[in-house]
């Protein structure tokens, strides 16, 4: 038996509506929110959506917030450091 809805997977509920170019967008939206992430603290690419925006390791147990639909790993906190000191006098 064939599979019915290869190219469009699962915007196949659309039908002909809305237009290709927004089930395109739809359809890589939902595939790139399925895949597993890595974990900016333990490494391990366990890292699941939970809600919109809210991304959980089902190692460590840590939480992140980041964008709706992708993980997008929060930048690394650096400290500023001063250039050497320059004499006024």
């Amino acid at each position: 038996m064939s599979k019915r809805t290869k190219k469009v997977g699962s915007t196949a509920w659309m039908g002909p509506r809305y237009g290709i170019r927004i089930r395109r967008r739809v359809l890589d939206i939902d595939r790139t929110r399925s895949k597993a992430a890595a974990c900016p603290r333990c490494s391990t690419v366990t890292l699941r959506r939970v809600a919109s925006g809210i991304f959980e390791c089902h190692r460590c147990g840590t939480r992140y917030a980041s964008n709706a639909y992708v993980f997008q790993a929060p930048p690394a906190i650096t400290r500023a450091t001063k250039g050497p000191a320059a004499d006024n006098a």
